[in-house]
């Protein structure tokens, strides 16, 4: 059985994590996958020492031919995330390892804009290197940061095999927002959209994850929610919100839709299926427009559902398993 190694923020909440513990759950046909986490919640100590300790135990794997991977599958984002990364795809490939670089950042472009030529020129080095294989989330990725970095693979963020919560009917006026307490989120935003759709509809109320604290009686904040309870709310709200001034491949959004859940998302998110209903970042008329008009009509939850059947774990295990075998 062959060996693939997940090296990333496994055990930090968010949309990273989350796709790493599916692909390490469903590995593809022939091969077995672990996980190692080289981040941690807290300050900057707290993230240093697990980068050590992620450090540390890829030099003592890739040392020992009894425990060495096939393969090791990065996760990475921009700024900080990129930076400590590529240390550790050097040090990877200096044990002759083959290394698949992943890259989850919705502002990687921006960054590598932010650093010039030479920024570039330090990223192109990494992936150049004949044993390490970039991969972006969609195709808007690849359009967008190819001809910068170079060739890359486009495979699909999985969406979670997830349990089906016992539901009557899905309630008419309650949007939600899933995310972590960041300004890029969009919080405030989405209160502002609130307020602005209550006088059309009364009995409207936001529920919100990332913040435990509200001013309004309408706005149901919850801080972070188990996944048993994330899939309730994606199975009795009316709409998911994601305003957010940048997005990789949000799998909660996937998750959406495969609940028959409508989702408004930000122009600015990228990779999502063409049932999203998109608005420009920030333009609150046009998103009481987009929001007002899916709570009067949704779209048909079965509809809503088959988009997402690209994203399904048997197709992207295939997708990686070929890609894990060309290395």
């Amino acid at each position: 059985m062959r060996k693939v190694l997940h090296v990333g923020p496994c055990d930090t909440p968010g949309g990273m994590a989350t796709v790493m513990h599916t692909l390490a759950e469903f590995p593809p046909e022939g091969w077995e996958a672990e996980l190692l986490a080289s981040h941690a919640p807290g300050g900057l100590w707290a993230k240093w020492r697990a980068y050590r300790r992620a450090r540390h135990e890829l030099k003592r794997r890739c040392s020992d031919p009894a425990l060495r991977p096939d393969v090791v599958h990065v996760h990475t984002a921009a700024d900080w995330s990129w930076r400590r990364k590529s240390r550790l795809v050097s040090l990877v490939r200096n044990h002759g390892v083959s290394v698949v670089v992943h890259l989850h950042s919705g502002q990687f472009d921006a960054w590598l804009s932010k650093g010039g030529v030479q920024r570039q020129e330090q990223v192109c080095s990494t992936l150049k290197d004949e044993g390490v294989r970039g991969v972006v989330l969609s195709s808007a990725w690849h359009e967008r940061l190819s001809p910068i970095i170079g060739s890359l693979e486009v495979i699909n963020n999985p969406l979670p095999q997830m349990p089906r919560p016992l539901i009557a009917e899905r309630e008419g006026q309650h949007l939600l927002l899933l995310g972590r307490n960041d300004p890029v989120k969009g919080h405030a935003f989405a209160i502002k959209l609130a307020e602005a759709l209550r006088p059309s509809f009364p009995e409207l109320r936001l529920t919100m994850t990332g913040v435990s604290q509200s001013a309004h009686p309408w706005v149901n904040a919850q801080g972070w929610v188990s996944e048993e309870e994330k899939m309730s709310l994606l199975a009795m709200a009316s709409v998911l919100l994601i305003p957010s001034a940048f997005e990789g491949q949000p799998v909660v959004a996937l998750e959406a839709l495969s609940a028959g859940l409508p989702v408004c998302a930000s122009d600015r998110v990228m990779g999502l299926p063409d049932l999203v209903t998109k608005a420009p970042f920030n333009d609150i008329e046009a998103w009481v427009d987009a929001v007002s008009k899916l709570l009067q009509n949704p779209p048909k939850p079965t509809a809503l559902a088959a988009s997402v059947e690209p994203y399904g774990v048997s197709e992207v295990q295939r997708r990686w398993k070929t890609l894990y075998e060309s290395l």
